[in-house]
């Protein structure tokens, strides 16, 4: 074997390149330290690393899965509920290569739900017909009402110029007449 496929082989695993395979050998780095500092007599300690391990995404290749793998079978065999153990998860999909096997294409097909969508569409149109009533009545409301805002205000406007004119004309009427009554009495 040449070295350039000597470099991308780690654990029995051939990676795709040498950043894969560098990932990798960090990974088994890793899995020898937890194996050396990992007390395996107490399974919720296993438990706990485990869980992290998950929750933090310590292990993305073959190598660090397959250890998480073999934790999940000691933690099994111990006796720790399934319902405790997380399932290994998987980054990455597969599904490229097998979109057009019209036999998965089924299978995934059948797995999927019926959704009834008649129902969802009329309790949609009730929603928006109720939602377009309320925004007619808002208008409705702000057009009626005798605060001055953006659909009544010019109106509102002109009825006060034209209050305070009328109060005006009253007033030098009065003192039209005031003067006349004044200037006609010597």
């Amino acid at each position: 074997m040449d070295k350039k496929n000597e470099e991308l082989i780690v654990a029995g695993y051939r990676f795709a390149t040498v950043a894969d395979a560098e990932t990798a050998r960090m990974e088994e780095k890793k899995v020898k330290n937890l194996e050396k500092n990992l007390d395996y007599r107490k399974p919720q300690n296993v438990l706990l690393v485990y869980n992290k391990a998950i929750e933090n995404r310590v292990f993305w290749t073959p190598v660090g899965l397959a250890y998480l793998q073999k934790m999940q079978a000691d933690m099994v065999k111990w006796g720790i509920p399934a319902d405790k153990i997380q399932p290994v998860p998987l980054y990455g999909t597969f599904s490229n290569k097998t979109e057009n096997n019209s036999s998965i294409r089924r299978s995934i097909a059948s797995r999927k739900p019926k959704v009834e969508y008649k129902g969802r569409f009329i309790t949609s149109v009730l929603v928006n017909l109720i939602l377009v009533f309320l925004v007619a009545a808002m208008f409705v409301v702000s057009w009626k009402s005798d605060v001055p805002n953006i659909v009544n205000y010019r109106t509102a406007i002109l009825n006060e110029y034209s209050e305070w004119e009328q109060q005006l004309t009253e007033r030098e009427q009065a003192v039209r007449e005031a003067e006349k009554q004044r200037n006609m009495t010597p």
